[in-house]
């Protein structure tokens, strides 16, 4: 991660007059919806929905779906156990038990941040001490082995391969390959395991004992606090990125664009939703298993949490250069005083933009941008070009009795209501 700033753009261009053309409040304008798909991206308002999934696997949910069915009895917690240790499961390559391990809760009407990960690279694995941290830290008596158990005894082997797994596998062919043991895995005849294609199983029981074998050597940072921000017009938040930095215009941008795996679940008034990642520079195993071991020092996600009374607006954004502008940007073009699942699922589908340096440009999505925004950008002494899509920004709401996750239109991600 490079520290870029771009206050040397004002010699050319005036930045602070850019900045403020583009990020303008959008929410009273008109027209600025441009060129959408007009894909539900949330759970009808009409319905209930007491229970909801997101992640970017739909036949995953159904799986799951159908192990709660036979296990009605299950609490929220127990859930949220459940659901997490399935991600391993659906994305080893980025839930593995060594992946970094974002989340966010809300249970018994209190929000809390957490995450995790570690400096060393000396078998740690954050998902798991995360996972066993955040239910202790909340009461809960069971243990992971006893998740765990129950997912190997009522858990269908059903699940499938998704897009971003065979973009993955396809990019380290040769690797896993020649090796040993994924290569038996993740390999059929000469090609990787294709979206659609049946998952490996495994027995997520011996992964617990296996990681309970390294535990005692655990060197896991656990960070949960959050920096305040405050709007223009005095409405506040808190995120995991310093916005006093891109107010000065000095963005946090990197090399590459990180990737990662978003998933979540409410039941009720709880909620959860969670980012995991990690960087795999060595294709390697865990032990003998179909997961992926990987460093868990790989950029955050950008996390928000928005308060305002009973109102609630959380906000993840990942697949990105640079994460923390979108949300920055989101939140100047209004989302601290969004009212609504539809507004904030419109501030999600507008158009973004994207600075970026060597050389200093701009990115910006002009197919669902504003006319008078572009022609704004035309006049400027700037390099500008377009993107098709930029970043990925998954939200949750909260207003009043109703909770509703949002997935963004611009990239593959599922939810299911009940």
């Amino acid at each position: 991660m490079r520290i870029r700033n771009f206050l040397f753009c004002l010699f050319f261009s005036g930045c602070a007059f850019f900045v403020s053309k583009i990020d303008s409040e959008i929410v009273n304008k008109k027209n600025y919806l441009r060129n959408l798909p007009d894909s539900p991206t949330y759970c009808s308002l009409n319905q209930e929905s007491k229970f909801q999934l997101i992640n970017s696997n739909q036949q995953s949910q159904v799986l799951f779906q159908e192990f709660l069915d036979k296990n009605p009895h299950y609490d929220f917690l127990d859930r949220f156990a459940f659901w997490t240790l399935i991600q391993m499961a659906i994305r080893p390559d980025q839930s593995s038990p060594s992946s970094r391990f974002q989340v966010l809760i809300q249970y018994k009407n209190q929000g809390q941040y957490f995450d995790f990960f570690s400096e060393s690279l000396d078998h740690q694995y954050p998902l798991l001490y995360g996972l066993d941290w955040i239910l202790n830290h909340y009461g809960k008596k069971n243990k992971l082995e006893s998740y765990a158990a129950a997912l190997d005894q009522h858990f269908p082997r059903k699940n499938k391969a998704e897009k971003e797994l065979e973009a993955f596998l396809s990019s380290n062919k040769e690797k896993i390959k020649d090796h040993p043991v994924l290569g038996l895995y993740f390999i059929r005849g000469i090609e990787v395991l294709k979206e659609n294609e049946r998952m490996p199983s495994f027995s997520f029981l011996d992964v617990i004992k296996f990681y309970r074998e390294k535990a005692k050597k655990q060197s896991i940072i656990i960070n949960n606090s959050l920096n305040r921000f405050v709007s223009e017009d005095g409405q506040s938040g808190r995120c995991n990125y310093d916005f006093n930095l891109y107010s000065n215009s000095i963005f946090l941008i990197d090399n590459s664009i990180p990737v990662s795996n978003l998933f979540g679940m409410s039941l009720a008034q709880d909620a959860f939703m969670a980012s995991t990642s990690q960087k795999i520079d060595n294709i390697s195993p865990i032990h003998h298993f179909p997961l992926f071991y990987g460093d868990s020092r790989v950029r955050s996600a950008a996390v928000c949490m928005i308060e305002n009374g009973a109102n609630k607006i959380w906000a993840f954004s990942n697949q990105s250069r640079d994460p923390g502008q979108h949300l920055f940007h989101l939140i100047r073009y209004g989302l601290v005083r969004s009212k609504s699942t539809e507004e904030v699922d419109k501030l999600i589908r507008h158009s973004r933009h994207l600075f970026l340096s060597d050389p200093v440009r701009l990115i910006i999505e002009s197919g669902r941008s504003r006319q008078d925004q572009i022609e704004n950008l035309l006049k400027l002494n700037l390099p500008i070009y377009h993107g098709e899509r930029l970043g990925n920004i998954w939200g949750f709401t909260s207003f009043g009795s109703t909770n509703r996750f949002i997935i963004d239109d611009r990239n593959v991600g599922s939810y299911s209501c009940k």
